[in-house]
């Protein structure tokens, strides 16, 4: 596949977690006003993200940086970055998931 097709489908995947971390940042905010929402940040500090936020949208920000990154940066660049970028689209998309689910429980 090349380099264009591969950040177009990541584009596509920032949009769809995109629409699902300011979803998911809503029902934060409403769970937090019930005080059932008191955890300091979303992923650990030793996750693949270098933000830290009690909610997702800056962690959907950091990474567009990332795909933002490769698109203009040089081929090696580009290979070093996308292991950490399909990373980081994983985490969000089974964190997002998995709060969407427990959400109904």
């Amino acid at each position: 596949m090349s380099k264009e097709n591969v950040v177009k489908q990541l584009q596509e995947n920032v949009k769809i977690i995109y629409h699902k971390a300011v979803d998911a940042d809503k029902q934060l905010e409403v769970l937090r006003k019930q005080d059932k929402a008191s955890f300091a940040q979303v992923f650990s500090a030793d996750s693949a993200f270098k933000n830290h936020s009690s909610t997702f949208l800056p962690y959907v920000e950091e990474l567009a940086a990332d795909l933002q990154e490769i698109q203009v940066d040089n081929e090696e660049h580009y290979k070093t970055l996308l292991p950490a970028i399909v990373v980081k689209i994983e985490l969000l998309f089974k964190t997002l998931s998995s709060f969407k689910i427990n959400l109904k429980d």
